[in-house]
């Protein structure tokens, strides 16, 4: 080998070692980077669950003007699911359903009256109408029945899913009226036959007794405008309400159901309460109450028409038409006085049916807790922490914490997580972690 040729070899070796330095010197620093991202990572992921999966100590810290021992933004949030079932084979459009809840069966004060909410399979809020409720403690619940409008195919099931939580600073839904008005009732709005015809009383009349006039209660009601009230004297026999309309009721068949509110001030000494209903002068249906009353409480009947479960007189048959229907208290004491109600009289095709399952409970970020964090200082934030890292983190929009280094090595956790706004909504929010030096 002439000197020509080592001298042409060894600027090669040069070059491909220059370029192999220039390479590991690369690697090598990328490494290091990686190493710290991935450190980063690790540490974002430690702070996530600070954050956002734990309540802090005390719990909650957000009450109080100092800064807490421990700062976590969760907080209990309950969850009931509901699955709506239609059966009849027939589509219904805005009809109501109600259900009881227990929302806190132990009182612990896990339910303020205002964080409650559901919502359909595609997450739109539903507008409830609250009722018959029990407190715990003040605006805390124990148990209620609510009742929203379902708009379901025939043979369709739905899911709907209530929500729930202790966060008193919830402010109040304002949930607006519910429409009560469906083709799957006659009437469709249910309450027609006893809010209308409350000044001349041209369908409601007395039945027998020796005194009484039927009036209109806007007072003790269901819903709606009024009840039809009789507060009278027992005769020898019987005291009671009649239902007459100028127009036979059709439409109905024997898979409909009667569906109505009745109220007793005082059964004592009543053997009988009766509900009939006629088609024709000689041929009606009827059943015995009494024994599912109790005094001063209103009672819910519903009951399909099929005659089997009713006692029958002169075959009765509810498609051609009802012309007649009787609430009949008799008491074996006459000259004894009584008051009997009624409300929200309809008929309706086969309700639909509503399971509601075991309530869960569930890690939700409070927007709360969020907003309180937000009046501490940054500094004092990470000294409450206690890692020489910095940090900021999001919750949707809104954002927290030092200003990201984009230049610096950083590493972020960032998940789908269950948030309950300060209105009382509930959403599937990207909350975020990151963390860097």
């Amino acid at each position: 080998m002439n000197y020509i040729d080592f001298a042409i070899a060894s600027s090669v070796f040069l070059v491909f070692f220059a370029v192999a330095l220039m390479f590991s010197t690369t690697y090598f620093s990328n490494l290091s980077s990686l190493t710290k991202t991935s450190e980063f990572r690790s540490i974002s992921e430690n702070f996530f669950k600070i954050f956002f999966e734990s309540k802090g100590v005390p719990e909650n810290w957000d009450d109080y003007p100092n800064a807490p021992v421990k700062i976590g933004l969760a907080e209990d949030l309950y969850l009931v699911s509901v699955l709506v079932k239609e059966t009849n084979g027939s589509s219904r459009t805005n009809e109501p359903v109600t259900t009881q809840i227990v929302f806190d069966e132990n009182c612990q004060n896990k339910s303020w009256n205002n964080s409650v909410r559901m919502y359909d399979e595609d997450w739109n809020q539903i507008n409830l109408e609250i009722s018959n409720t029990v407190n715990c403690s003040s605006q805390y619940l124990n148990q209620s029945n609510i009742t929203w409008d379902v708009n379901i195919s025939a043979n369709q099931n739905k899911k709907y899913y209530l929500y729930y939580s202790p966060d008193s600073g919830i402010t109040n839904p304002n949930y607006t009226t519910l429409t009560y008005n469906t083709s799957s009732w006659i009437p469709s709005d249910r309450d027609e036959w006893t809010d209308n015809d409350t000044t001349n009383f041209t369908c409601w009349y007395r039945q027998e007794g020796s005194s009484g006039t039927v009036t209109n209660d806007t007072l003790n009601k269901i819903r709606g405008n009024s009840s039809v009230n009789i507060t009278g004297t027992f005769d020898a026999n019987d005291l009671g309400l009649i239902y007459e309309p100028t127009n036979d009721i059709n439409g109905i068949t024997s898979s409909w159901y009667l569906d109505v509110w009745i109220y007793v001030d005082d059964t004592t000494n009543l053997n009988t309460f009766l509900i009939s209903l006629r088609h024709n002068a000689s041929s009606y249906i009827q059943t015995n109450i009494s024994s599912d009353l109790i005094s001063n409480t209103w009672y819910h009947f519903e009951r399909q028409l099929d005659s089997s479960l009713w006692t029958i007189f002169g075959g009765f048959n509810a498609s051609e038409g009802i012309d007649l229907i009787l609430f009949d208290m008799y008491n074996s004491t006459p000259d004894l006085t009584r008051t009997l109600k009624v409300d929200g009289l309809h008929f309706k095709k086969k309700p639909l049916e509503v399971k509601t399952f075991p309530e869960e409970k569930i890690t939700a970020v409070s927007v709360t807790k969020f907003d309180a964090l937000k009046n501490i200082s940054y500094d004092e934030t990470r000294k409450t922490v206690g890692e020489n890292y910095k940090f900021s983190l999001e919750v949707g929009n809104e954002t927290y914490g030092g200003n990201i280094n984009m230049s610096a090595n950083v590493g972020c956790s960032e998940y789908s997580k269950i948030v309950e706004n300060k209105n009382g909504t509930v959403s599937k929010t990207i909350v975020k972690m990151c963390v860097w030096k």
